[in-house]
């Protein structure tokens, strides 16, 4: 095969890592666009990122209470 430049064919096999789900149905918008709460601990937002270093990549998440708009996780 060498000498002939044939090389193997690798095929990796097709893993479904996610179902899709209708989550329409699921989820309710109880926010309403108001995102300034009246009290503190009311309502938190997420955001999470991930950041390049030499070993791959880590992922960074950060909480925030909204109401003192701080990070508290």
């Amino acid at each position: 095969m060498r000498q002939m430049g044939i090389k193997a064919q690798w095929v990796r096999l097709y893993i479904q890592t996610t179902i899709d789900s209708d989550f329409s149905q699921k989820l309710k918008n109880i926010l309403n666009e108001e995102f300034n709460p009246a009290q503190p601990d009311a309502v938190w937002c997420s955001d999470i990122t991930y950041i390049w270093n030499f070993e791959g990549f880590v992922y960074l998440t950060s909480i925030m209470d909204l109401y003192s708009r701080k990070i508290i996780s």
